[in-house]
């Protein structure tokens, strides 16, 4: 062993003593200073900002612990830039799925650590459908392109992520359970699309490009296997009647506030993608007991873009939600420009966000429904035949379906 390798070791030993001691004193001062009796005064709080305190109370008791945590930051930064110094490929994290993997071109990804499609979650989707096919309402699934869409193999050795694995077995078993499923990540995989430009560095999302791609796909489903007549007459599925707004190196993602700053090589950049065409829209948004939290009225840019998120100077800000908020438990977008009466329901967590504003522009009315609410879920079936939509859509990413189970429980037998 030489003398460079025996100071990296006792530094190693040294940083993390002290990392431990600081950690466990200010873990206490929190634990004794900590508010148990937080509220969330919505009252004049504009759309976007309820639905960022909507989704904090929804998280609230889990997360107290973390969020009371001072100087957090701090230890996630330096500790990050120590696991640079000694190049290390993948950060730990005290939940295996939150690992953190920096792959070719200094991509961030988590890893799927469990081979596992959640059959009961496949069996309730399939519950669903076959419910509302009672009521002559169709159901499918629109599966997004996982960020890491190549075999587990082309991970170094000792690195085992199932995501592609779990994806490919969930459309599968979709499909035999008689859910009509458009694969998203076949498609991405087969036209060999590169990480790099079709997700964010930092972040476990799609950017915005790779929404309006996936929406451009769905029509095409909907049209071709669907059978589905969709109004187009702006001709919206082409990207050329689009404006694209770049703000360059402007925020690290969820991934990136798991190893901080000083890990990653550079920050994401955020594209916004805007209609070039006339637009017309009222938006409202819901509460999980379907109360109305407010509406915005206005053009594609007024009621779906949320400029002081874009515009922040906190590059840990989830740049992300730029484009229709955190999403709140039920949502209802009415494109006031069509004149017919088509109208899909959506089931979806945070990949349907950028995606259903695209859509909208075919669609004269969405419903949006966030089933990791549970009232939302309990009265999913009732509040579809109510609708009657045209079409149901479940627009979830395939991890939703291993992260987040209780979304599913939809309470089939």
């Amino acid at each position: 062993m030489n003398i460079l390798n025996i100071l990296k070791k006792y530094f190693l030993i040294s940083f993390f003593l002290l990392f431990l001691t600081i950690l466990g004193a200010i873990s206490y001062l929190n634990l004794i200073n900590s508010d148990n009796t937080k509220t969330f005064d919505t009252s004049k709080l504009s759309l976007f900002a309820k639905d960022s305190i909507l989704k904090e109370k929804h998280n609230y008791l889990e997360n107290s612990f973390n969020e009371n945590f001072a100087g957090k930051l701090f230890f996630v930064e330096k500790y990050g830039a120590l696991q640079k110094l000694f190049d290390k490929k993948l950060v730990d994290d005290s939940l295996a799925e939150r690992r953190v993997y920096k792959g070719n071109k200094d991509m961030l990804y988590y890893i799927i650590p469990q081979k596992n499609i959640n059959e009961k979650a496949v069996k309730n989707i399939a519950y669903v459908k076959t419910e509302l096919e009672k009521s002559q309402i169709p159901t499918a699934f629109i599966m997004p392109p996982n960020k890491h869409s190549i075999n587990s193999e082309n991970f170094p050795y000792g690195v085992l992520d199932y995501a592609t694995t779990n994806s490919d077995e969930l459309y599968q078993t979709l499909m035999e359970n008689g859910v009509t499923t458009l694969n998203l990540n076949s498609d991405y995989f087969k036209e060999q699309m590169d990480d790099t430009r079709y997700f964010y560095m930092t972040d476990t999302h799609w950017k915005n490009e790779t929404a309006f791609w996936a929406y451009q796909k769905t029509l095409e489903f909907l049209k071709n296997t669907l059978s589905y007549d969709y109004y187009n007459k702006n001709n919206s599925n082409l990207l050329t009647n689009y404006s694209v707004q770049k703000t360059e190196n402007t925020y690290i993602g969820s991934m990136g506030k798991r190893v901080g700053k000083d890990y990653i090589v550079k920050k994401d950049d955020y594209e916004l993608i805007l209609p070039a065409f006339e637009t017309n829209y009222s938006y409202k948004k819901y509460d999980e007991n379907f109360a109305l939290l407010g509406e915005k009225m206005g053009n594609f840019e007024k009621v779906f873009v949320n400029k002081e998120i874009l515009e922040s100077k906190d590059i840990y800000i989830d740049k992300y939600t730029t484009m229709m908020g955190y999403g709140s438990p039920y949502e209802i977008i009415t494109n006031e420009n069509i004149d017919n009466n088509s109208k899909i329901a959506i089931i979806k967590d945070s990949f349907a966000m950028p995606f259903s504003a695209y859509l909208s522009t075919n669609i004269a009315q969405i419903h949006l429904l966030d089933t990791r609410y549970e009232n939302i879920r309990k009265n999913l079936l009732s509040t579809i035949k109510t609708l009657k939509p045209d079409y149901v859509l479940f627009i979830c990413s395939p991890s939703s379906v291993y992260y987040f189970p209780d979304m599913f429980e939809f309470g089939a037998k």
